[in-house]
């Protein structure tokens, strides 16, 4: 029997071994054996997202590059579709930054900038001329409208001239989507094409005065507020981004018109507090008279409307005529091994068939201008009839440049939105806040240009010497006190069972933990490989120390959030704790029911809960406090309000009570875990219910108690998904939670050196709040009820 067992030992631990090898060997060698098997086949990678086509633009991506494989029998493409822009952006960093970027992929003109400084796209002008030389048919760009093609130009500094990045797939102008129904309601004629802002304005307000109607939804975007100035002949800023042009009488008195509107004459424009009725799905209640000013994105989703006739309106002309040119482009990746078939596949997909297919699903506006004047685009048999008025902005719509710093563009859309949307800032702090918010970017440590790179080789050979040294030391120390022969067959067996663990520690964690440590001392963006990362020493923790009022902001929002959200959160799971643990009928059920909502989806959750405290409609103000607070002359508070900044945190933290089902069954185990015979005794010597839970079920507790309080605080230091799905960490930074922010630093700013010192500080914080509550616990903590 010695026998069997021993060699079953043997086969299962020969059958470990052999899988874990074969995983790994595998891993390894099939991209060289995915390449034996494709022989001479060329692979192209296409990336793309959906948007707001859906399926549909899917499935059009889909057909045309598979009419190009079809053309090129050799060649294979790979499609990936992230889903949204944000997922797509996020893998294309991670791509890009691991040194696979795919061979062709959209690239949004905002994002041109960061993506070209950085030599990561190939340039245009070059494939094209290598066309005219070889007599290969080519894309002719006097077809195109020269105003999308511009959106992916690039100087070095600035959008709109230089080098072509990208051939534009679709275009679109914006301007307001009208409800025909409510205007003929109101008695207000509809918009002509020549309207004004005052035409706008009187519209708004009389469609308001209807009974149950707003007048407009006017959205309060960067690129919208700064086409809506270019509209009075003016910007936020000088051309060069040097100057602000905020306090120019111009620029304060249009923006100043939008703040008048929404804040003095009730009902004209919606409400900028609700967390729920805004942007695009406003207009599909049918009591809005107008809703944008809006691109051509919508178009499918208000083709769904039965309940109203609707049509579109150009946007409104102050002292001139303005519109802007939003677009993406298909570019190519610069490292691509097969720039001319990747730009083959490029002509083929901005080709004039593939435009017309997505200009039916109403999306867009093709680029190609034959296309764009055929029945493809304009149909006015299918809503908005009023096709030709996106065309005819195209003659006043100019790119719109961005600076290469991403920055920019989130400090203004984060405060001018205070001023304008939720009116927590006057307009004028509004401006005092952006201003010294630009002023501190400009003042950053990490803004020299003459770091150098980062030493890899030297820190690789240190690390290696390291390595070698410690095996030197431990090495002989263990071969003096290895056991005997029985002993060491025995610990050999137990490192080579544990082996897959200590290799995938060390690959997964350790080594990701020791780059991020490494990185929190470089300036590095992500989109390239790490051999560009630059040493910059101590600036990332001065620029967190001294230079980031944001970084002060996002850890008292935390901070904050935890002390509400971590005693509120205990006490609670520990009284449900209490009564579940009674002995009842269907008790079972309770606890399973109870425990059901931490299981449910973080991103559904966080969407429900946006409805319920929004402040206009929301459950909580209408049916919750409410009707409690109205008897006093109180009101409820606007959850998500600058002003009221407690509020925000407190939202998150009442929204964290729906979890503690986690914490609850960890205390339900504890308190199933006293031994009766303790509650048995204290009753005998005649003590009630509240005297044995004060000195039988908590000191038999505390252990449970400090491990719980432990991990709620570390939890509640990495709240994400709740503040990015809800409020975005606005208004302002009244929700910007501190892992939101590394988040923003990481993939919107693509600072991810920054992040990585972020990280580490947030370890630090942690670690010492940790060791403090040990210190403090020791007096009433009984570790005894372990045993």
């Amino acid at each position: 029997m010695h026998s069997i067992a021993r060699g079953l030992r043997l086969l299962i631990a020969g059958i470990a071994i052999v899988m874990t090898l074969a995983a790994f060997t595998w891993v390894a060698v099939r991209p060289w054996y995915e390449h034996q098997q494709r022989g001479a086949r060329v692979t192209l990678t296409v990336m793309h997202w959906s948007g707001g086509g859906g399926p549909d633009e899917d499935r059009i991506v889909k057909t045309m590059i598979a009419d190009f494989q079809r053309r090129h029998p050799g060649v294979e493409v790979v499609r990936i579709n992230p889903g949204d822009a944000g997922s797509f952006y996020t893998k294309l960093q991670t791509m890009f930054a691991a040194g696979t970027p795919p061979d062709v992929f959209y690239m949004g003109a905002d994002r041109l900038a960061s993506f070209a400084m950085r030599g990561l796209l190939a340039p245009i002008d070059p494939l094209l001329e290598a066309d005219r030389a070889a007599g290969r048919e080519t894309l002719d760009l006097s077809d195109f409208f020269s105003a999308t093609l511009d959106c992916f130009r690039f100087d070095g500094q600035r959008t709109g001239r230089g080098p072509l990045y990208g051939i534009p797939k679709d275009f679109t102008t914006i301007g307001f989507y009208y409800n025909k129904d409510l205007f003929d309601k109101a008695g207000v004629p509809y918009p002509s094409d020549d309207w004004t802002w005052d035409d706008f304005h009187e519209a708004a307000r009389r469609i308001g005065e209807l009974p149950g109607v707003t007048g407009a939804e006017f959205v309060t975007w960067p690129f919208v507020l700064r086409t809506y100035l270019w509209t009075w002949g003016t910007d936020v800023c000088s051309p060069d981004f040097s100057q602000s042009w905020l306090r120019k009488p111009e620029t304060y008195a249009a923006l100043q018109r939008i703040r008048r509107w929404r804040f003095e004459e009730p009902h004209t424009l919606t409400s900028g507090k609700s967390q729920v009725a805004q942007g695009e799905s406003v207009f599909l209640t049918g009591k809005v008279g107008m809703a944008g000013p809006f691109g051509r994105w919508v178009v499918p989703q208000y083709r769904h409307i039965e309940s109203f006739r609707w049509d579109f309106a150009p946007l409104p002309r102050g002292t001139r005529k303005a519109n802007v040119v939003l677009t993406v482009s298909w570019s190519i990746a610069a490292r691509s091994r097969h720039k001319q078939l990747a730009w083959e596949l490029v002509k083929s997909l901005t080709g004039p068939r593939g435009q017309a297919e997505m200009a039916r699903l109403g999306l867009a506006i093709p680029t190609l201008r034959k296309v764009a004047y055929s029945d493809a685009f304009i149909d006015p048999s299918i809503p908005p009839a009023h096709d030709r008025a996106f065309l005819d902005q195209v003659q006043y719509a100019r790119p719109m440049p961005w600076p290469v710093d991403p920055r920019f563009e989130h400090r203004m859309g984060s405060r001018l939105e205070q001023a304008l949307r939720t009116g927590d800032l006057t307009l004028d702090e509004a401006i005092d806040k952006l201003e010294a918010d630009w002023a501190a970017d400009r003042a950053s440590p990490l803004n020299r240009t003459d770091f150098p790179r980062m030493p890899w080789r030297r820190i690789v050979a240190v690390l290696a010497a390291a390595a070698g040294l410690t095996a030197l030391i431990v090495l002989p120390l263990w071969w003096r006190t290895r056991p005997g022969r029985i002993g060491l067959r025995e610990e050999l067996a137990g490192y080579a069972f544990v082996s897959p663990w200590v290799i995938g520690f060390a690959v997964f964690m350790a080594f990701p933990i020791v780059l991020s440590l490494l990185l929190a001392f470089c300036k590095w963006s992500g989109l390239s490989t790490l051999e560009m990362a630059q040493w910059v020493g101590p600036a990332n923790f001065e620029q967190l120390f001294f230079h980031d009022p944001r970084f002060a902001a996002s850890l008292r929002v935390t901070a904050y959030y935890a002390a509400v959200a971590v005693p509120a959160g205990q006490l609670l799971a520990l009284l449900a704790a209490l009564l579940l643990a009674q002995d009842v009928k269907f008790v079972g059920f309770f606890r399973s029911a109870w425990y059901l909502p931490t299981v449910l989806a973080g991103v559904a959750i966080a969407v429900l809960w946006r409805w319920v405290f929004d402040g206009d409609h929301g459950l909580m103000n209408t049916y919750l406090l409410g009707p409690l607070l109205k008897p006093f002359g109180l009101r409820p508070p606007q959850w998500f309000d600058e002003d009221a900044r407690w509020a925000g945190p407190l939202a998150f933290a009442i929204m964290s009570l729906w979890g503690f089902g986690g914490p609850m069954v960890i205390y339900l185990a504890g308190i199933k875990g006293i031994p009766s015979e303790l509650h048995e005794a204290a009753s005998l010597d005649g003590a009630g219910a509240l005297r044995r839970l004060r000195h039988v079920t908590l000191p038999m507790l505390s252990p449970v108690i400090f491990f719980n309080v432990i991990m709620a605080i570390i939890g509640s230091f990495q709240v994400f998904t709740q503040a990015y799905v809800m409020t975005g960490g606005g208004p302002g930074d009244a929700t910007r939670f501190y892992v939101l922010y590394l988040y923003n630093q990481a993939f919107e700013f693509h600072e991810m050196g920054y992040a990585s010192a972020m990280a580490w500080m947030l370890l630090v914080i942690i670690l010492l709040l940790t060791l403090m509550i040990m210190r403090g616990s020791r007096k009433y903590v009984y570790y005894e009820a372990l045993r």
